[in-house]
């Protein structure tokens, strides 16, 4: 099976505290979810995600990214939850 490509790759934010291992965690969780549609994972998903934001905006306030890089990832990451 190939590896799913995203439009933010953990990797690229190797330097930035966090932000790698909770995009990974999340993607983890999105790829779970999408093959086996239970509640639970869902649930899980959900809960990573806000994780995942409170990460960002963290990240952000500490200038590790821009403000805008932020609003992009958040909104990807949006998009990618209430797809269904």
């Amino acid at each position: 099976m190939a590896k799913t490509t995203y439009k933010y790759n953990p990797d690229d934010f190797s330097q930035t505290l966090g932000l790698t291992n909770d995009l990974s965690a999340f993607y983890k969780l999105y790829e779970d979810y999408i093959n086996n549609k239970t509640q639970s994972r869902r649930f899980a998903l959900e809960k990573h995600s806000q994780d995942l934001f409170f990460t960002i905006k963290h990240r952000a306030l500490e200038g590790a990214i821009t403000g805008n890089t932020a609003h992009e990832i958040r909104k990807h990451m949006e998009e990618l939850l209430y797809v269904d």
